[in-house]
């Protein structure tokens, strides 16, 4: 599924030289990207084969970077090449790009600031939700900030976990540059977070839970204390959905609606946490 947030053509196979180690697992050794790789008439083990073809220095920084995905590497330079045009070969490179423009966005932070639901966000949809002054909070998959830095005008602290580096470096330059002193950027992925037990007073997302709603809600949760707050506040996109998440309001999230300014129907959400109960 394309976002249409770059446009291939300026890109290079060179970007996966910033991807991370987690990225090229699931570029390399993931078979559901076969699911949704664009399917006109196109095969994505072919497709990569010609991307690559041209980049073997790329070939080498994903075999020391992630060695896990060798075998699939195998596999496509084993696939001849010496006939292919270099308009075959470029074509197959925008398409393996457009394919994975997310990775391609979290490479180039501010290319990821103009995505749709970044670009026009307004931090109220936050300050909405849930009351931030002096409280320890903790933003899950932070990207550039939104969120994190949002937060920081009323929160005591708040720790930024994203899991990939070009990010984190981006929010630490930004730290630094404005000389914000309550933000803290750390690693970490939504399904082990490397916090303690009832560590934060709200924890909080945005387009991070999803794909393991039990075990990614359950990890929040264990590091939220209690009665403290879950908050998923999403950026404002184009998509005019239609119905708040039914997986989120069947675990007791409560939800808000509103129109975007890029012209979406946005649903944001949250919940107090109740261990004692």
């Amino acid at each position: 599924m394309s976002y249409n947030w770059i446009n291939a053509k300026d890109y290079t196979m060179n970007s996966f030289l910033l991807f991370d180690r987690w990225a090229l697992q699931w570029i390399f050794t993931d078979c559901s990207v076969y699911d949704w790789f664009p399917s006109e008439g196109r095969d994505y083990k072919l497709d990569m084969a010609k991307a690559l073809f041209r980049y073997p220095h790329v070939v080498w920084y994903v075999r020391n970077k992630a060695p896990e995905c060798a075998p699939f590497l195998d596999e496509v330079q084993a696939i001849p090449g010496e006939n292919w045009t270099e308009e075959e070969m470029r074509e197959a490179e925008t398409a393996i790009l457009q394919a994975h423009e997310t990775f391609v966005v979290y490479a180039f932070p501010k290319v990821m600031e103009q995505v749709n639901y970044i670009r026009n966000w307004d931090e109220k949809y936050l300050h909405e939700l849930v009351d931030l002054k002096d409280k320890l909070v903790l933003d899950v998959g932070s990207g550039t900030g939104r969120l994190a830095f949002a937060a920081a005008k009323k929160a005591r602290r708040v720790y930024a976990s994203e899991p990939c580096d070009c990010l984190r470096e981006y929010m630490r330059d930004r730290i630094k540059a404005e000389g914000i002193s309550n933000v803290r950027v750390l690693d970490g992925e939504v399904l082990s977070l490397p916090y303690e037990d009832d560590s934060f007073d709200v924890v909080m997302s945005g387009h991070v839970i999803g794909d393991h709603y039990e075990e990614e809600i359950a990890e929040i949760t264990r590091i939220t204390k209690d009665a403290g707050w879950l908050v998923i506040c999403n950026g404002d996109d184009e998509t005019r959905r239609t119905a708040p998440d039914p997986e989120l309001v069947s675990r007791g999230f409560e939800w808000f609606r509103h129109e975007s300014v890029e012209g979406g129907i946005i649903y944001n959400y949250r919940k107090q946490v109740k261990k004692n109960e």
